[in-house]
């Protein structure tokens, strides 16, 4: 018997529109963890979230049942 394991880890970047700072910086955190939220409901895990007050970098540990484009 066969046994796989798959492990998909995916590097997502979000930019504003025109890379400017329209994120506050003290309002990052709370923006990270309403992704964190979204993950969660989802059914996958975000393992590292951080950015700048124009874009954000999300580690994401996607299950092999979901596809990418149903994840983002």
């Amino acid at each position: 018997m066969a046994h796989t394991y798959a492990a998909n880890f995916i590097h997502c970047i979000f930019n504003t529109k025109q890379r400017r700072s329209s994120i506050p910086a003290d309002r990052l955190p709370q923006l990270l963890g309403y992704f964190s939220g979204i993950a969660k409901s989802e059914g996958f895990s975000l393992l590292l979230a951080g950015g700048t007050t124009n874009h954000v970098h999300l580690l994401i540990a996607l299950p092999p049942v979901r596809s990418l484009a149903d994840a983002i």
